[in-house]
């Protein structure tokens, strides 16, 4: 199946972990994967979320660790398309990666809003990760009463202490609840992810895998887990 992995063009960059794991899970299965952005071209890494960055928190991250070091991966995300240049037609299911990013730039966003119409019309596969999942709230006549999670305000309000006040423009929680969207949370930091028909949501970072085995789950319409 061919995967469009939606990631912010902003400054403040998008979280390495929510775009690496789901791609590594993905990729294992044989999908294809293509990378698109508001800007298209090369996008930022969230410094903290980078493996090899002074201070990062996620210094132990050997799936993004593996990624950045193979150059034919890591070139992918010097040259992603412009959204506007996406045919959502081309594709099976659609990935939107977190990080602070996700928050200034995929929403509101007329692009995503028009990509993602095609995906819920069609009934594909929509998937999106913590600051991520804020995307959803594009369409909401597509997401009301529908249950999700993504980057809670409690853990917003934590990042608050590190990079202040309305360090984004929008919180995911808020807005997605405001758009009709039944949130669904753990505590901050906590793992959490949900599946709602065809819709998979990941709470933060902690999730991504989870949230990529879920999402391969969906895609492939059943589940080799066997409960005894």
């Amino acid at each position: 199946m061919n995967i469009l992995f939606v990631v912010s063009s902003a400054d403040i960059g998008f979280w390495l972990a929510e775009l690496t794991h789901p791609y590594w899970h993905l990729a294992e299965r044989g999908h294809k994967v293509d990378f698109a952005s508001p800007a298209g071209g090369k996008v930022k890494i969230d410094p903290t979320s980078d493996p090899y960055s002074e201070g990062s928190w996620e210094a132990n991250d050997l799936v993004s660790k593996g990624f950045l070091s193979d150059k034919s991966l890591a070139g992918l995300l010097e040259s992603t398309i412009p959204l506007k240049e996406v045919r959502p037609d081309d594709y099976d299911a659609i990935h939107i990666v977190g990080g602070g990013g996700a928050a200034v730039d995929l929403y509101p966003n007329e692009d995503v809003a028009r990509i993602l119409e095609h995906f819920w019309s069609a009934n594909k596969v929509v998937g999106a990760i913590c600051h991520g999942s804020i995307a959803l709230a594009n369409t909401p006549k597509h997401v009301v009463g529908r249950r999700a999670t993504g980057f809670s305000r409690a853990e917003d309000a934590e990042v608050e202490k590190v990079y202040g006040a309305n360090f984004i423009p929008n919180f995911p929680q808020p807005v997605m609840e405001k758009a009709g969207i039944e949130f669904f949370h753990v505590e901050p930091w906590g793992l959490r992810v949900v599946v709602d028909g065809k819709l998979v949501t990941g709470q933060n970072q902690f999730s991504a895998s989870e949230y990529a085995i879920a999402l391969n789950h969906v895609l492939a319409g059943e589940t080799p887990v066997i409960a005894v």
